[in-house]
């Protein structure tokens, strides 16, 4: 498992408060969990011009898709951490064998903005520079952001968010369902009922839906299902 932080984009690090206990859960049911930290804060400034123009470009297409998110969440600080966590996958699948680490399945846990660059990553956009892909996305109080990149063939996708949620409006998460069901693609949507931006972390780890079933049940039948398909 990637774990990748929120923050926006903007501030927070690998060593984020949920982590530890993840990972705990996480390796004591004989999974690997991996922190990577990633490009914050990174302006317009640091791309080319051409890849200045495409981010603007998705910007407005995000915009004309319905989507009500901070332009800052699909903006150069996206796009760099978007590269970073496919290069850290990349390294994952590398390096991992030579650390005991079984690399055959590959899954991102992003939380927020890690949530929102993960979904990205099972659903890259075409105008940008393909990165290595995860496997399979559980995304935690995050946003799908290139909605016109949903696909059936794209990684599967689990998306837990709160129903309500001043940073990611609900109205986002339905938007997702929508398209994700019009477009046939492998992109499940629950809400949990904790109200609060990162509620769904604590919802996660505490928490069952409405048929008694624990979103960890859910989380751990996205990794067992999920195909190996991503090659680094």
């Amino acid at each position: 498992m990637l774990f990748a932080h929120g923050g926006g984009f903007y501030k927070g690090d690998r060593h984020a408060g949920c982590v530890g206990e993840l990972a705990d859960r996480l390796t004591a049911e004989g999974y690997a969990l991996a922190s990577a930290s990633y490009r914050l804060a990174t302006p317009m400034s640091a791309f080319d011009d051409a890849d200045k123009a495409r981010i603007r470009t998705n910007q407005r297409r995000s915009r004309r898709a319905g989507l009500s998110l901070a332009n800052r969440l699909t903006g150069p600080a996206f796009e760099a951490a978007r590269r970073d966590l496919g290069a850290a996958i990349g390294v994952l699948r590398q390096q991992g064998p030579a650390l005991g680490i079984s690399t055959q399945k590959l899954v991102m846990i992003g939380v927020s903005a890690g949530a929102i660059a993960g979904l990205s990553l099972a659903f890259p956009p075409k105008n940008m520079p393909q990165t290595p892909a995860p496997d399979a996305v559980l995304a935690l109080c995050g946003a799908m952001v290139q909605l016109w990149r949903l696909h059936p063939k794209g990684a599967p996708c689990l998306m837990l968010n709160s129903v309500q949620d001043r940073i990611i409006a609900p109205g986002n998460t339905d938007l997702a369902a929508r398209r994700a069901e019009a477009a046939l693609a492998p992109l499940h949507v629950m809400r949990c009922a904790r109200k609060g931006h990162n509620a769904p972390v604590r919802a996660l780890l505490e928490d069952t839906d409405d048929t008694g079933t624990p979103y960890w049940a859910h989380m751990r039948t996205l990794f067992e299902t999920s195909p190996c398909r991503a090659t680094a």
